[in-house]
């Protein structure tokens, strides 16, 4: 497509000026040549020669030109409203014609679907392909597009790979989201670079019209929003605007944008939660529990920014900050207590932990069997014979290797026999009114025969009263964790706290006795 500067050169330059230089320097030494001659016909022919040419020029050349020129123009200012590299609309022009359908009294009430749409991973892509058929892919994407819509201006490329697009009902029986459905895999068809096909996945959002508002601005926002929930949520997919889902999408995006500017603020923290000895009634250790102190959100946990940082990739210097700031603080305490901090699947696949953990342990001074390091059924989905060596090197280190959240996977039991594993941890929603359901109270006591049977130490996690603690030692659970028994606390901003209180024979006076109680000697 020609550059539009060289269309302004059309415009602004005269063409004509030097004809009509010598046209009237042509006429002037002709009339100073006749000026002499006998006949004055002959004397007033350049006068009348000069008039002839002036009107001519007025009434009909200068009009011609000033209709060349408008019509320069306007092809300018259409150059100046599309798109370079595919000729649909820009962000100016297509905004534009959205605003004057809402205005315009034929369509103010006629419904209309505006869908933002894009080519997932397009970079990747672009550097696959080269910029030269990357270019060429998105003429064939913008093509494709503009096929579900007539008028062109309702058509747009507002930025690198992200288009927009006015869906119309057209009088017929399919709804907006069957129509958008149809649309979305015309546009996943193969593409055909050098003979050979390439595959591809877009993802968009979009709001129907006047269901989520009047105007362009909010419109498109909502739209945003909802192809943004499209890329969270895996890709390769079309969403409608959903208020509540997309305004949280929204704020997990802010948050993600936040994050690594938290890590080097130091506004990720460390929390601990006593766990104890059901038996004895003694703390055998803390599980540290990392927290964000946003400062304007304030305090956030753990369920809301782990699944973002997995997502946007800090995950892994948060893992290790969690690892390294948990063995800091646990290398300080004189009493003999182990620390737990869990890992991230995205850990054994990214880097080579156990050189980190030998590091840190030797950073820190911290021994390796004061360190217990827990994961997830999720690591043992795709496993591979990496992750079993890593597993296996750990523990023979020392360090106790705990499966979190048991019981809530598929496959459960079977990683229990294939996976080296010191300790199950029954998740909480097994424990959650335990009181009141038997078949809770039966999954329980299954896991915890299993356990014993395989020599694996079982700890129960979510215990919130004294009657959910007895029924767990009737059953021969030999370790818990929860709010009865004490909630998690910074450390650093109370030093010298510790769990701790001498056996006793009654289990119910000993879930009262359990209580945080200040030892000078936890302070190194």
């Amino acid at each position: 497509m020609q550059d539009p500067s060289t269309k302004y050169k059309l415009i602004d330059s005269d063409l004509g000026a030097p004809r009509k230089f010598f046209v009237l320097l042509g006429l002037l030494v002709l009339a100073l040549v006749l000026s002499h001659h006998t006949s004055p016909f002959v004397r007033q022919l350049p006068i009348l020669t000069l008039t002839f040419l002036i009107g001519y020029y007025f009434l009909f050349l200068n009009g011609k030109q000033k209709l060349r020129r408008e019509t320069l123009r306007g092809m300018i200012e259409e150059l100046k409203s599309r798109d370079n590299l595919t000729g649909l609309s820009n962000r100016q022009l297509f905004l534009s014609s959205v605003y004057q359908r809402l205005k315009s009294a034929e369509h103010q009430n006629t419904p209309f679907a505006l869908l933002l749409i894009d080519i997932d991973r397009f970079k990747e892509l672009d550097t696959i392909l080269g910029t030269e058929n990357g270019d060429l892919l998105l003429q064939e994407f913008a093509q494709r597009l503009s096929h579900f819509q007539q008028n062109k201006a309702m058509v747009a490329r507002l930025s690198g790979n992200e288009f927009a697009i006015i869906i119309d009902q057209l009088g017929t029986s399919a709804t907006f989201e069957q129509r958008i459905q149809i649309l979305h895999s015309y546009l996943k068809q193969p593409y055909r670079f050098n003979g050979r096909p390439i595959e591809i996945t877009v993802s968009g959002g979009y709001i129907q019209f006047p269901h989520h508002g009047y105007r362009v601005s909010v419109l498109l926002q909502q739209a945003k929003l909802a192809l943004l929930r499209a890329k969270q949520e895996g890709r390769n997919q079309i969403c409608c605007f959903e208020q509540r889902q997309d305004v949280r999408a929204h704020m997990d995006h802010e948050l993600s944008q936040e994050m690594g500017k938290s890590i080097a603020l130091g506004e990720f923290k460390l929390h601990f939660q006593p766990q104890f000895s059901i038996v004895s009634g003694k703390q055998t250790g803390f599980e540290a529990l990392m927290r964000w102190d946003h400062p304007v959100r304030g305090w956030i946990s753990p369920g809301t920014f782990i699944q973002i940082a997995e997502r946007n990739g800090l995950i892994l210097p948060l893992s290790e900050f969690a690892l390294r700031e948990a063995c800091t603080t646990a290398a300080q305490w004189t009493q003999p207590l182990r620390v737990a901090v869990n890992l991230s699947p995205i850990q054994f696949k990214k880097i080579d932990l156990v050189p980190m953990v030998e590091s840190i342990l030797k950073e820190t001074g911290l021994p390796a069997h004061r360190l217990e390091l827990e994961v997830t059924e999720s690591l043992f989905i795709q496993s591979s014979q990496r992750t079993i060596e890593t597993l296996k090197q750990l523990r023979t280190m020392g360090i106790t290797i705990a499966l979190d959240d048991f019981g809530t996977g598929y496959s459960s039991l079977s990683y229990l026999s294939s996976f080296p594993i010191d300790k199950i941890k029954i998740d909480r929603s097994f424990v959650r009114d335990l009181t009141n359901s038997h078949g809770n109270m039966a999954i329980i006591s299954a896991m915890i025969g299993i356990g014993r049977s395989l020599d694996i130490e079982v700890l129960a996690e979510g215990i919130e009263d004294k009657e959910t603690l007895e029924m767990l030692r009737v059953a021969g659970c030999q370790e818990a964790q929860g709010y009865y028994l004490g909630r998690p606390r910074d450390l650093a901003a109370e030093p010298g706290f510790e769990m701790s209180q001498p056996a006793l024979d009654d289990i119910a006076e000993k879930a009262k006795a359990l209580k945080l109680i200040k030892n000078p000697s936890m302070c190194a």
